[in-house]
């Protein structure tokens, strides 16, 4: 006898009519503050995917893999709606947590004093996701201001993963053997 396994429907034309239910079944347009923020971390954890993907260094990838990690537990806090508001994904310990670990990455690679131009394609990748992540924390700048949240840690943690992100792409390119490349003050003038 062969069993059918119960596959979960990909397709629920649930969304046809351009809303979305947050966890608590709330629902919203999809452009609401909450859909475009997660959408945009979603976006975020992608773009990591690639340089996780890619990376041929096992502690970048590990730093990878926790930030994406955290990235997932802050989706499931934007998306749980005002029934279930109250819960925190994202706490100050995390915050902490995460600034030691740019501070070690840090500690890792010597960083410029001048600006900073991706030299592999995955360090760029990993800018690129610097720049998501800084699209997100804009996002949910205005859902925090805008009241619609109420946990600024989130805001914070954002802030401290485009840093995060910045510098695990310098490690990259220091592991990978490649210079930086830089532009002074002078050459933007």
């Amino acid at each position: 006898m062969t069993t059918k396994k119960t596959r979960t429907p990909i397709t629920t034309r649930r969304g046809d009519g351009g809303y979305t239910s947050l966890w608590g079944g709330e629902e919203v347009a999809k452009y609401d503050g909450r859909p475009t923020a997660y959408g945009t971390i979603d976006e975020a954890t992608a773009v990591l995917g690639m340089a996780r993907a890619a990376t041929r260094h096992d502690r970048v990838r590990g730093e990878i893999v926790r930030l994406q990690n955290d990235l997932f537990r802050m989706m499931s806090e934007l998306a749980a709606g005002s029934a279930h508001s109250g819960e925190i994904a994202v706490t100050a310990v995390q915050v902490a947590d995460i600034e030691e670990r740019i501070a070690r990455v840090r500690d890792a690679c010597e960083l410029p004093e001048m600006f900073v131009i991706a030299a592999t394609q995955n360090s760029a990748t990993l800018d690129l996701a610097r720049t998501v992540i800084r699209r997100a924390e804009r996002e949910v700048a205005r859902l925090l201001h805008d009241r619609v949240i109420g946990n600024p840690e989130t805001l914070r943690y954002l802030n401290r993963a485009s840093d995060l992100a910045f510098v695990l792409s310098r490690w990259e390119e220091q592991l990978d053997g490649v210079p930086y490349q830089t532009i002074s003050k002078k050459d933007l003038e």
